[in-house]
């Protein structure tokens, strides 16, 4: 059985990556692409599976910002998207003289070390701090385009800012805020190139039933956590997400 070109299981596959990506994405407002990009890639060209993706996160990210639109911190966002917007195409011409495989492996490495720490470091403990200065965030905000056009990896900066610094609801209702602008100039750059081809538009009307349903799922566990559970899942999800950019950095560094 064949449906728009993909197998049986092809299919399954698409089902199951996409159902798990945006039931995370729904849950914490990020970790989809890391998710999905990463299990489709398995089976599909890379040039497919990023732009359709990235149209996937587009569209059910627009069904998430109405929930969550009063809860985004906009004087920080404004920052962060600043310095991304500015520092992504300096990572786009790193792109070109860098292997981008080390790289990633060492932001992995360092999500997985910070994610750690949060949990199991003394500052579990800590309350809420004050939210860094338009400075930081537009330091943040430039780490992470910077990365996004170097290797592809942008979000685990701003990531990590805002679970570290506010409250995790709020952290998730701007993070959702952020990757949607992200994705948008993300895939104006990929339309502009011409990698959003024939080929994705299969890929997104399989995938969209699919990715709809876990981000209403996600939903639904979302709203079902306080905030200490919530933080401490979220921190588990990245320490998680490290370990396996970890692996998938460093398999190919080992071959």
């Amino acid at each position: 059985m064949t449906l728009l070109g993909f197998d049986a299981a092809t299919l399954a596959l698409i089902a199951v990556a996409c159902l798990a990506a945006f039931v995370v994405r729904g849950l914490s407002g990020f970790g989809s692409s890391m998710v999905g990009i990463g299990s489709l890639s398995l089976a599909l060209p890379p040039a497919q599976v990023v732009p359709a993706f990235l149209a996937l996160e587009l569209l059910t990210t627009l069904h998430l910002l109405p929930g969550v639109w009063r809860r985004i911190d906009w004087p920080s966002l404004r920052w962060v998207i600043a310095g991304c917007l500015v520092a992504t195409p300096f990572g786009l011409l790193l792109l070109a003289g860098l292997d981008p495989n080390p790289m990633r492996l060492l932001v992995s490495l360092c999500l997985l070390g910070v994610a750690s720490f949060m949990l199991f470091g003394p500052t579990r403990q800590l309350a809420d701090r004050p939210m860094p200065g338009p400075l930081g965030a537009l330091a943040v905000g430039a780490a992470s385009g910077l990365l996004n056009g170097a290797a592809g990896i942008g979000g685990p900066p701003a990531i990590v800012f805002y679970f570290a610094s506010t409250g995790a609801a709020i952290s998730r209702a701007t993070l959702i805020a952020y990757f949607l602008v992200t994705d948008v100039y993300a895939l104006a750059w990929a339309g502009g190139a011409g990698l959003l081809s024939q080929a994705g538009w299969p890929l997104i009307v399989v995938a969209l039933p699919f990715s709809l349903l876990g981000i209403t799922l996600g939903q639904a566990l979302y709203r079902g956590l306080d905030e200490a559970r919530l933080r401490r899942l979220i921190w588990t999800l990245l320490a998680l997400l490290g370990a396996l950019g970890v692996a998938r950095a460093a398999w190919p560094l080992l071959g």
